[in-house]
């Protein structure tokens, strides 16, 4: 395969990639605290073995080196659950306990488990600022939380939710579709101005509308680059044909 074979391959790849996360995104529309993602792409340059060229040094390929994430925060509404929780910002996030480690979180539908344990919709344990699971005994039929965190019960206080931000939180890592996790070189920080909403529920941050509009821009994208493969293919061709008829 020529060059530019080769080139319109490696857009191809990073089109069907970007399709990939796009997605991922509308099939997470409707799921609560996600964060869209996209690509990010650069040029990868490439020297021709072809020294005496002009444009030896002219020949570079598409490459996307990771994906970005949107961090905007999703609207909110109001359940009337008191175990539904908000966070008011884009930078904070919500400290739980999942697969074996510390995760963050942005979806704030927290439940009981069998133990009274507050969890989150898939288990995972909610965690206060001291690092242990927040408990509800059998006895206890209100719950509160305060714009600080303060989780409280007709008994008194109980706890204080772990909310925690970072330096860079473009550096975490997804894990499913609403965890987070750090890298090593990251420290969950506290956030004491962060503030916490009762009986509300933040949303994913998708808009169906604009992810269909880029899941359109990358389909036509991907043909415009399927017809300069099938030109390409089609000229060597005929020059292989043409030589082929000459040596005969």
């Amino acid at each position: 395969m020529e060059n530019t074979g080769y080139i319109a391959l490696s857009r191809q790849t990073a089109l069907w990639r970007r399709m990939d996360t796009i997605a991922n995104n509308l099939a997470n529309m409707n799921t609560s605290g996600f964060r869209g993602q996209d690509m990010m792409f650069t040029d990868y340059l490439v020297r021709t073995p072809n020294t005496d060229s002009a444009f030896r040094d002219q020949v570079r390929f598409v490459q996307d080196i990771g994906q970005v994430n949107d961090l905007t925060p999703g609207p909110q509404k109001s359940t009337g659950n008191a175990m539904d929780l908000a966070l008011q910002g884009d930078d904070t996030f919500f400290a739980v306990e999942a697969f074996g480690g510390e995760k963050y979180t942005r979806s704030g539908g927290f439940t009981l488990d069998d133990q009274g344990k507050l969890v989150t919709r898939d288990g995972s344990t909610v965690l206060s600022d001291a690092g242990t699971p927040i408990f509800i005994a059998p006895n206890e039929s209100r719950f509160n939380v305060s714009e600080s965190g303060t989780v409280s019960t007709e008994n008194g206080v109980i706890a204080k939710l772990k909310v925690v931000r970072f330096d860079n939180p473009q550096a975490l890592r997804r894990v499913g579709s609403t965890l987070w996790e750090a890298n090593t070189d990251q420290t969950a920080q506290p956030a004491p101005e962060a503030r916490v909403a009762q009986g509300l529920l933040e949303g994913s941050n998708i808009n169906g509308v604009v992810e269909m509009t880029r899941m359109i821009d990358v389909q036509r994208s991907y043909q415009q680059t399927q017809n300069i493969i099938d030109r390409e293919d089609e000229r060597i061709r005929k020059t292989i044909d043409i030589w082929t008829r000459r040596s005969v």
